[in-house]
């Protein structure tokens, strides 16, 4: 018998016609004063991403793609153009970091890590609590914050289950808020942990191309350097927030120390497919740091192709495991970014939609608070591909040194702590039956947190490393 198709949700609904609608209203209307017929086509297309983008009447990927194959249709560039801001680098590097993060999956030396790590922190519930948080986070410096998500969520389930916590206990919910948020500050460590900046930077680098600017390579340690202090402060404050949100109940936690040496023990002693995983990987992270920022996609690549060649890897693992709809999210992503800017549809947008005489420390502040309140309800992807083009030149206008956005916008975007809808790993914790949105709702301190630490390093830490906002201007 064949099965029913799903019903679109109400919103999803509105979305499957208002996309279209505003998209053939804007195409169809005069080309304002300013702009180009190609950048008002762009611009139709960029409605009706966004459009389907919050709404979701079909999958993110599919949007994406759909607005890849409108570029052309509706005259904004030509179909090899198009096609070719799909093919960027930043793709491949993100295909290749899934495939590392299903190798670590599939032979067990993630979750040997992890259980290795939280046993060794489960000394009380405020310890076992702060070490779900922290291993979390710092195991994102080398694996994509979604697959952490997906490697600690069975765990902490289990040791919940091992504690007998009931759905109100608020232990239970903040070993649950600790994996959570423990990965949605940890995506803001380094180019491995989560794929926007790799956008960001595939962006930034399109933008520089197409006003004929010299090429601005920013590598793997400079990325880091700009962004681990303030993910580390994230993280930092989450454990605060949580510790007096949620205090201990006072829970005897022998059997979940009990419960994570069984599993260790289940795990027997490494294996040789493990070993080899390890090399591998940290060969990967020694080529990013040397070989420099154009080659992280190759590098990439190259490594998933070892892991295939020493058979640490399968082919149909990788079709299991990788999220392949993401990469077709990104390179649609891009490639719609790149349309805007190449039709100078963002610098019109962004005067047209934007305040005048906008200092260059209100730009910055208004900029990250956009970008951390849209990624609540709007896959940070599509947050980085919307506004990233956009304030590009408006830095520029402003007087501010547009290098700083490839950190600002990505890691704003990257403040993801309250909504379901925001990072899967809120998707998972939500789907638990543990959380509300009502217990979820001070996250919205640890964005404000997370806003202003930015700020504060921006002002501090950033001219440092050569990220001046604007050299000679105080905040």
């Amino acid at each position: 018998m064949e099965r029913p198709s799903p019903r679109l949700s109400p919103a999803a609904a509105l979305g499957a016609v208002l996309g279209p609608l505003a998209c053939a209203a804007i195409y169809l209307a005069p080309v304002p004063v300013g702009l180009t017929y190609e950048g008002k086509s762009a611009l139709a297309v960029l409605t009706l991403c966004v459009v389907w983008w919050l709404l979701s009447p079909v999958a993110l990927p599919v949007t994406s793609l759909v607005g890849l194959a409108l570029l052309p249709a509706l005259g904004a560039l030509p179909t090899a153009d198009a096609l070719a801001l799909f093919g960027n680098p930043s793709v491949f590097f993100v295909i290749g970091v899934f495939l590392v993060a299903a190798v670590m999956h599939r032979t067990g030396l993630s979750s040997r890590l992890t259980l290795l790590g939280l046993r060794r922190a489960s000394t009380s519930e405020d310890v076992l609590c702060w070490g779900v948080l922290g291993l979390s986070w710092a195991l994102c410096s080398i694996v994509v914050s979604h697959a952490v998500a997906a490697i600690m969520l069975p765990i902490v389930l289990q040791i919940i289950r091992a504690l007998d916590l009931g759905p109100r206990s608020r232990t239970a919910r903040r070993l649950l808020l600790s994996m959570a948020w423990g990965t949605v500050a940890g995506s803001n460590l380094t180019l491995l942990s989560s794929a926007r900046a790799t956008l960001a930077l595939d962006l930034y680098a399109n933008w520089r191309a197409n006003a004929g600017l010299d090429p601005d390579p920013i590598g793997f340690v400079a990325y880091a350097l700009g962004a681990a202090p303030i993910s580390l402060c994230s993280m930092l404050a989450a454990g605060v927030v949580l510790r007096l949100m949620l205090p201990p109940e006072g829970h005897d936690i022998a059997p979940a120390i009990a419960r994570l040496n069984e599993q260790v023990k289940e795990l027997g002693p490494v294996r040789r497919r493990e070993k080899l995983t390890l090399a591998v990987i940290a060969a990967m992270v020694v080529s990013m740091v040397t070989a420099g920022p154009q080659w992280l996609g190759v590098v990439a690549l190259l490594t998933s192709g070892a892991l295939f060649l020493l058979q640490v890897l399968r082919w149909e693992d990788a079709e299991r495991y990788v999220n392949w709809g993401v990469a077709l999210m990104y390179g649609g992503a891009i490639a719609v970014g790149g349309a805007l800017d190449r039709t100078g549809a963002t610098l019109w947008l962004a005067e047209a939609v934007l305040p005048d005489g906008l200092g260059p420390w209100s730009t910055v502040a208004l900029i990250a608070l956009l970008a951390a309140g849209l990624t609540e309800v709007v896959s940070n992807a599509a947050v980085i591909a919307v506004i990233l083009p956009i304030a590009l030149p408006l830095a520029v206008t402003a007087g501010l040194d547009p290098h700083l956005l490839v950190w600002l916008v990505p890691l704003s975007a990257g403040f993801a702590f309250v909504l379901p809808t925001s990072t899967p790993a809120m998707a998972m914790v939500f789907g638990t039956g543990y959380l509300r949105v009502r217990h979820t709702s001070i996250g919205v301190v640890i964005t404000f947190i997370s806003w202003a630490v930015l700020l504060v390093l921006a002002a501090t830490l950033w001219p440092l490393l050569g990220l001046d906002v604007t050299p000679g201007v105080s905040p």
